[in-house]
């Protein structure tokens, strides 16, 4: 999992109890109905623990600029984010700033069956133990556009096919800004004897695979 911070540390959600029951939840209440972002595709998508259906988000890079519309029509905008990420069970998380207060994130949820949860204030901590400013966090956005999701199946299939597990399929990733003009995009995947990771560049092109 990609957990490299800067300056802040972003956890500790406000009301994290209740981000914990949607978790538990939403696996189980999608697997009978269906998704106004599509369906995930099992080729491609490793199938959802809680038996409900495949994350359309983890392959689909439409479905998931679609969501962030949906999210910036109600955060407002521009958009500016600071971590997304897709897994199978949660839908697409997305941490984002707020427009009008740089200093402060929210976080956002767009289930599997295309259900937008939020926004769930994160409360920011800074790694030198004084408080955080719009600065810091300023420097740890980015516009979401700018990130090569429409090209997201192909690199799936290709990140498969590189990892030589043709049994492999995506499991999550996860994106975070790591300096100017330089992202971490990790995209894991799982395969019976194996656990490969994809690293991606800020286009959607693989870096390299790793294991």
């Amino acid at each position: 999992m990609l957990r490299e911070m800067h300056r802040i540390v972003w956890r500790a959600l406000i009301g994290a109890g209740a981000a914990a029951l949607l978790s538990a939840c939403s696996g189980l209440s999608s697997g009978g109905g269906s998704s106004p972002y599509g369906a995930g595709d099992p080729n491609l998508a490793a199938p959802n623990p809680a038996g409900g259906a495949i994350n359309p988000f983890l392959v689909d890079g439409r479905a998931v600029l679609r969501a962030l519309d949906a999210i910036a029509a109600v955060s407002g905008k521009p958009l500016r984010v600071t971590d997304l990420n897709a897994d199978q069970v949660n839908g697409l998380t997305v941490e984002v700033q707020e427009p009008a207060h740089h200093v402060n994130v929210d976080q956002y949820i767009v289930s599997v069956d295309g259900k937008l949860s939020g926004p769930e204030p994160v409360k920011l901590a800074s790694m030198d133990s004084g408080p955080v400013t719009a600065a810091e966090v300023d420097q740890e956005a980015f516009d979401p556009k700018s990130i090569g999701f429409a090209r997201l199946a192909r690199t799936a299939r290709d990140a498969i096919a590189k990892s030589k597990f043709s049994d492999a399929r995506v499991s999550e990733w996860e994106l975070k800004k790591a300096g100017p003009g330089d992202y971490r995009w990790y995209l894991y995947m799982q395969a019976a004897r194996a656990r490969p990771v994809a690293v991606l560049k800020a286009d959607g092109s693989i870096s390299h695979i790793q294991f």
